[in-house]
């Protein structure tokens, strides 16, 4: 299962000698103009902002925040991870710096005492389904330096937009006990689960079987959704787990891009919801297996998936127009998708829920 992916707050810190320092181009006088007043935000929770700028923007070394949109999820943990979307434009020309809305929403350590000040102090106490704005002067995110990659100078005020997609954790307690096709738990001494137990549980039947055993009371999931999960994953009848995130940082991953069966078994799970589900090979790494994990083509793959979070598909930059004396694309036969064979559904008695 792939685990960690590119992260655009790492793009806002790099080590001065690498950055070329650029001229301050943004007012001499921090205080003034005015600070988030001077700006309207509008759009939806989870999708990119839609921001107009006024003439006076400006921001000062200490961040201002204000809520736009007041979740009514769980408030954040101060010593947990937030799943945020995050847009940061530049007062000064009124462009796009950074944004995560075009890939994936980023995990945030909020206990790491190295976390940038604005981004600690937006979501302290912020809530999931939040929108907050921060402005905050450029030097106090990348440095004395600026960031020239970013288009970035020090003196520059910036605006900052974050999104609380998550977590919503699951608050039940992990049963040791399988009930359904599932396999008995092995939860560490935090009753967390490290391990699957086989013996005596029901043999695989060759088909997708899926089990609801918490259902969240949060979004619903789609197939084409970003998904913040934490899970267990173990082949059929072995000891040890091949992979697993209840130790670690969550998945945060595009539910279509992992295999099959994780599309079929999630979509339409509520965000709080836990789920257990068996994979036949066709639902998992097809014949090939995946060595790496120990996997045979043979093999059914059990997981314990619990449903963190989700996010809307990422949408991307609209393609520049074709020339015009490109020629048009041939139609024919649609490429093979690698789940062409996960077309079914599971049945009703395959669903425990």
């Amino acid at each position: 299962m792939p685990r960690r992916v590119r992260r655009p707050l790492a793009l806002l810190v790099a080590p001065a000698l690498l950055i070329p320092a650029l001229a301050a181009c943004g007012s001499d006088d921090a205080d003034a103009g005015a600070g988030l007043d001077a700006v309207e935000i509008t759009g939806a929770v989870g999708e990119a902002p839609q921001v107009t700028w006024g003439e006076d923007f400006a921001a000062t070394s200490d961040p201002q925040v204000e809520t736009v949109v007041a979740g009514d999820g769980p408030e954040l943990s101060a010593d947990g991870d937030a799943l945020v979307h995050y847009w940061i434009g530049n007062g000064y020309d009124e462009s796009e710096a950074l944004s995560t809305y075009t890939s994936l929403p980023e995990t945030v350590d909020l206990s790491d005492d190295q976390l940038t000040e604005v981004f600690s102090v937006a979501l302290d106490g912020a809530t999931v389904g939040s929108r907050i704005a921060a402005s905050v002067v450029a030097e106090e995110v990348v440095g004395p330096s600026g960031n020239s990659a970013l288009g970035i100078s020090n003196a520059d005020p910036l605006l900052l937009v974050f999104d609380v997609l998550g977590p919503d954790a699951v608050d039940e307690p992990y049963a040791e006990e399988g009930t359904g096709f599932a396999p008995d738990l092995v939860l560490d001494e935090d009753g967390k689960p490290e391990a699957m137990r086989f013996q005596g549980r029901p043999r695989p039947t060759g088909r997708l079987q899926v089990q609801t055993v918490v259902e969240g009371d949060g979004e619903v999931v789609r197939k084409s959704d970003v998904v913040m999960v934490d899970y267990l994953g173990s082949v059929y009848a072995k000891p040890k787990p091949f992979d697993g995130s209840y130790d670690g940082d969550p998945l945060v991953q595009q539910l279509n891009g992992l295999v099959p069966g994780w599309a079929q078994a999630l979509a339409g799970k509520t965000v709080g919801s836990r789920v257990w589900m068996a994979l036949p090979p066709r639902f998992g790494y097809g014949a090939a297996g995946n060595e790496g994990a120990g996997i045979k083509g043979t093999d059914t793959i059990y997981f314990l998936v619990d449903i963190l979070a989700r996010a809307p598909k990422p949408v991307q930059p609209e393609p520049e127009e074709a020339e015009e004396s490109e020629a048009p694309e041939e139609s024919g036969s649609p490429d093979a998708s690698p789940s062409a064979d996960a077309s079914e559904s599971p049945s009703p008695s395959d669903d425990g829920s």
